[in-house]
C-alpha cells in the first residue's frame, strides 16, 4: 500500500494575529470510508494537478522555510512535525478563506518519497457541534463529505526529497467560489513557491491559444493577433507569460480576453517560461489568407510579409491587392478536407 501515513489539521484563519491558536490533529486510519476517498485524491494527484510550482529561493540562497518543514515531515511523518506545517498555513490564513481542513497524504511508490497537502474548507456550523478540544474521524467524515470536490491541493513526489524536492504541481478547485482570486496566499504565502512551466509547454500554450483565438474571431482580431504572432520571433530565449506578451505587442482588451478565453483556466496568463521560437514555429508555421474571389495565399507565418507585397485599396472593407513572383516548383489539387 504506497500511502504510509494522513494526518489531519484543523486550521484557523491567524494571518496578522499576534496569538497562535492550538490546532487540533489527528491521525487518519489507512482504513475506511474517509480513507477510500482521500486515496483516490492521492492516486489522482499527478494527473489532476495541472499548475507548477517552483519553492521560492530565500534571498538567492538554495533554502526556502516551507520546504523545509515538508522535508522534515517526510524524514519523520508524525503528528507534531505536521502541525509544524498546519501552523505555517494558519499564519498565511485571513478572515476571507475562513476555517480550513488540512490533510498531509504521505507515502512511498517505486522507492519515491510522496506527498499530498490538500486543504478543505469547513466552516463554523460544522465546527461548533463537535468537541472544539478533540478532531474526530466523525467530524473529519462531515467536513470531507460536504465538501470533497472543493479543495486546493499540491503534490510533491522525488527521491531524495532533501536534496531534491523543489519542484511540484498543484491544483485548486475553489477557483469558481467566492474566494477563487485569494488563492495565491496558498502558493506564494504558505507554499512559498511561484508558478512555473517548461519552455515547451509554455510556448505550446501560447501558440495554440493565439491559433485557436484567431480561428474564432473577427477580420479586424484575426490581423491583431497574426500581427503579435508575427512579432513573437522577438521573444526568442527570453523569459515571458502571456500576460507578459499582451503588454509586450499592447494588444487591446478583446485580444488579450480572446486568447485567455482559450485557457484551461485564468491563471496560467501568469506563469513564466522562456520562449521557444522553434516550439512556437511548430504551432503557427504557416498562415493564410482567404480572398473574396476564391484565392488562398499560404506562405510561412513568419515570412508572410516579404513574400507577398501587400496594397490596400479600401481599408474599411478590408480590400487588398497581393503581389507576388517566382519559380514554379510544384502544382497540386487538394480535396476539399
Amino acid at each position: 500500500m504506497p500511502i504510509n501515513h494522513i494526518y489531519s489539521y484543523l486550521v484557523h484563519p491567524k494571518k496578522g494575529s499576534t496569538t497562535a491558536s492550538q490546532i487540533n490533529g489527528t491521525s487518519v486510519p489507512l482504513t475506511g470510508k474517509l480513507f477510500d476517498l482521500l486515496q483516490k485524491i492521492y492516486a489522482n494527484a499527478e494527473t489532476e494537478c495541472d499548475i507548477d510550482i517552483t519553492f521560492s529561493s530565500n534571498a538567492g540562497a538554495q533554502q526556502n522555510d516551507c520546504r523545509d518543514l515538508i522535508c522534515k515531515y517526510l524524514a519523520r511523518s508524525s503528528l507534531a512535525n505536521g502541525r509544524l506545517i498546519a501552523q505555517r498555513l494558519e499564519s498565511n490564513t485571513d478572515g476571507r478563506s475562513g476555517l480550513g481542513l488540512l490533510f498531509l497524504i504521505s507515502g512511498t511508490e517505486g522507492g519515491d518519497h510522496k506527498i499530498i497537502i490538500s486543504r478543505f474548507p469547513t466552516d463554523n456550523a460544522i465546527y461548533v457541534d463537535d468537541d472544539p478540544q478533540n478532531l474526530t474521524i466523525q467530524f473529519l467524515e462531515r467536513v470531507f463529505m460536504k465538501n470533497k470536490a472543493s479543495y486546493k491541493a499540491v503534490v510533491y513526489r522525488h527521491a531524495s526529497p532533501q536534496a531534491s524536492l523543489w519542484n511540484g504541481r498543484a491544483i485548486d478547485k475553489q477557483l469558481n467560489s467566492p474566494a477563487g482570486e485569494l488563492s495565491t496566499y496558498w502558493i506564494v504565502d504558505f507554499l512559498a513557491s511561484e508558478f512555473t512551466v517548461t519552455a515547451a509547454r509554455g510556448t505550446q500554450r501560447l501558440a495554440s491559444a493565439i491559433r485557436n483565438a484567431v480561428k474564432k474571431s473577427d477580420i479586424v482580431l484575426k490581423q491583431e493577433l497574426i500581427s503579435a504572432a508575427n512579432l513573437a520571433r522577438g521573444l526568442a530565449g527570453q523569459r515571458t507569460s502571456i500576460q507578459d506578451f499582451g503588454n509586450r505587442f499592447s494588444l487591446s482588451p478583446e485580444a488579450r480576453a480572446a486568447i485567455a478565453g482559450e485557457l484551461k483556466n485564468s491563471r496560467m496568463v501568469q506563469e513564466r517560461f522562456q520562449f521557444d521560437l522553434t516550439e512556437f514555429q511548430t504551432i503557427v508555421a504557416f498562415k493564410s489568407v482567404e480572398l473574396s474571389n476564391g484565392a488562398t495565399l499560404t506562405a510561412a507565418s513568419d515570412a508572410f510579409d516579404d513574400v507577398f507585397n501587400q496594397v490596400v485599396i479600401d481599408a474599411r472593407a478590408h480590400e487588398m491587392r497581393f503581389t507576388t513572383e517566382g519559380k514554379v516548383v510544384n502544382e497540386k489539387l487538394k480535396s476539399k478536407a
